[in-house]
């Protein structure tokens, strides 16, 4: 399990808005773990590889549902990893560090700056707060899966691909948590199609924000999400995927819910043989990379 869990910036910052306007603050079990002072904050619960925030300020924000607004976050898990007891962390916003930067102020700066992800690191003491130093703040993620992941080719599709089936490496003994959704990579090539179908004709007789609209930004894939204002339709960058080193692309990565493709009558499943050996080919040659990396001797 990895020990920092991501949230979206956009997600975050109204709870840190919503507390820092509210004229009282509640007493929460973080707080009370970590002894802190009752001010303006974020309480973070984690349960294995997932973990909400939430603010702290009174009176409560509750959705047009019913229940308590929160952000969600998540990470990477072995498939295999026993569920863990949850976790009570506490995120002051007006704490500064040593370089007298506040919470708040950080979180600000990367919304105007465009900045999409937050990563906490919930590796600290027990009943610690968490402060800036185990907080990171950046445009894209760069740990979708932990070093030495093996990968091996898979049919998989997602609701946010229209049900279609891509060949992908798929992360050998890692998954996004209790939904079981897949980690998966994609080549050049696929990501291209996946580009060209969402961003197809039939998209007119969908509904604004019912797909994500991907778009090539020279190499990084930008993936816009469409909002109905009536009038006209808003877009807002929902995810950017890099390539890595293999120069794939993590697309939807904890948020598009890869699953296998399913075995169906009068669905055809199989890999073509070109998309599997690319593939194979490609995981084999990480595989040696990393064994090369870990074994090669220091020069004299």
């Amino acid at each position: 399990m990895s020990p920092r869990l991501w949230f979206r910036v956009q997600d975050v910052l109204p709870l840190a808005e919503h507390a820092l306007a509210c004229p009282t603050h509640r007493l929460t079990r973080a707080q009370l773990t970590a002894g802190e002072h009752n001010t303006p904050a974020l309480a973070l619960r984690r349960r294995g590889s997932s973990g909400d925030l939430r603010s702290n300020g009174v009176p409560v924000w509750f959705t047009s549902y019913g229940v308590e607004q929160v952000a969600d976050g998540t990470s990477w898990r072995r498939v295999d990893e026993p569920t863990a007891p949850d976790d009570h962390f506490f995120l002051p916003l007006r704490h500064p560090d040593p370089q007298g930067r506040r919470l708040i102020d950080v979180l600000r700066a990367a919304a105007d700056l465009g900045h999409s992800w937050m990563a906490i690191d919930t590796d600290v003491a027990p009943h610690a707060t968490i402060g800036l130093a185990q907080v990171e703040i950046t445009d894209h993620r760069d740990e979708i899966t932990p070093p030495g992941t093996r990968w091996r080719p898979g049919m998989v599709t997602s609701p946010q691909v229209d049900h279609l089936d891509y060949p992908a490496l798929v992360a050998d003994g890692y998954d996004t948590g209790d939904d079981d959704h897949l980690i998966c990579r994609f080549d050049p090539r696929t990501t291209r199609r996946i580009v060209d179908h969402l961003s197809g004709p039939w998209r007119a007789a969908t509904m604004p924000g019912e797909y994500p609209l991907p778009r090539l930004d020279g190499t990084t894939l930008v993936l816009l999400e469409e909002t109905d204002l009536g009038d006209t339709v808003d877009l807002t960058v929902d995810d950017r995927c890099h390539p890595d080193r293999d120069g794939y692309y993590s697309i939807g990565a904890y948020r598009w819910l890869w699953l296998p493709a399913p075995a169906t009558p009068g669905r055809a499943t199989r890999m073509p043989v070109r998309d599997r050996l690319r593939l194979e080919t490609t995981a084999l040659s990480g595989r040696l990379r990393e064994h090369t990396t870990t074994h090669r001797r220091p020069q004299r």
